[in-house]
């Protein structure tokens, strides 16, 4: 998925930053090209992924430990849907018409997927309510390096812009997170009524924002959503591999050739911004 839409996309881009892109990095480990040569000049917006790039949940009641209180198991292919991964991609304009279509929207998906894993009818009311409890109890908390180099690509002129696969309560997280006052425009799918990799939350950011896609650097840390999606709507990428990071499903075996820059925290994308 990641390596058809690399092939004659760098055209698409600022015609600086493609030779930036391609250059290999000595080390271990995942190649840091932010160590590389800089382009030589930045580009106007850097549009962000939030959950995994940005923050990270430091506490949380997990749905395995909510059926489990019930005496039920979730089936491992359920796993990746409740992580939305049946969902990525897809268009639902219809559904995000409102909060409140949404929020149906979601619950309807939660029992259905209840249902696949056998749960008695009896539990459903019982299980959503522990859910939503434990959403209460959930900590985001945002990387140790973020806020620092927020600040540094914003008092580069940077446009800073959040792009993100969430719920219709995004504004609110990243308000946890203490980072709202460091970004500048939020758009969360439920908003948009389309996920990434689909190419209509690009254009609905792209549009929010006021931005051409040669202007933008877009940095993630999952390939499909933060790598494959923005190279398919001419925006160049920065993939985000976090030592210790959860595994990247998404990710092709064989990425060389892909025109992305790799970087280990969001420290890498000052220096990929900064000027000579």
């Amino acid at each position: 998925m990641g390596t058809a839409p690399g092939a004659g996309i760098a055209a698409g881009m600022h015609p600086e930053f493609s030779k930036w892109l391609d250059a290999e990095a000595p080390g271990d480990g995942a190649p840091d090209h932010s160590t590389r040569e800089t382009p030589p000049m930045p580009p106007r917006a850097v549009l962000i992924d939030f959950f995994g790039t940005l923050a990270r949940a430091t506490a949380s009641v997990g749905l395995d430990e909510i059926l489990a209180r019930h005496g039920y198991t979730l089936p491992d292919h359920l796993h990746e849907v409740w992580w939305s991964g049946d969902l990525d991609g897809v268009e639902h304009a219809e559904q995000s018409r409102s909060r409140e279509h949404y929020l149906a929207w979601q619950r309807e998906r939660l029992l259905a997927m209840l249902h696949e894993a056998d749960v008695h009818p009896g539990e459903h009311d019982r299980i959503l309510a522990d859910l939503q409890a434990g959403r209460a109890e959930r900590v985001l908390e945002a990387y140790d390096e973020v806020p620092g180099a927020l600040a540094a690509l914003r008092d580069r002129g940077v446009l800073l812009v959040v792009c993100s696969n969430w719920d219709w309560d995004l504004e609110p997280a990243i308000e946890e997170t203490g980072l709202l006052d460091l970004l500048d425009v939020l758009v969360s799918s439920a908003w948009a009524g389309a996920r990434k990799p689909h190419p209509e939350i690009y254009r609905y950011t792209l549009d929010k924002a006021g931005l051409a896609p040669d202007e933008v650097l877009f940095v993630g840390d999952t390939w499909g959503p933060d790598v494959a999606g923005p190279l398919a709507a001419g925006m160049t990428p920065a993939y985000l591999e976090r030592p210790g990071h959860w595994p990247d499903a998404t990710r092709p075996a064989d990425i060389s050739g892909v025109p992305v820059a790799r970087i280990r925290d969001l420290a890498g994308v000052v220096r990929l911004v900064e000027s000579d």
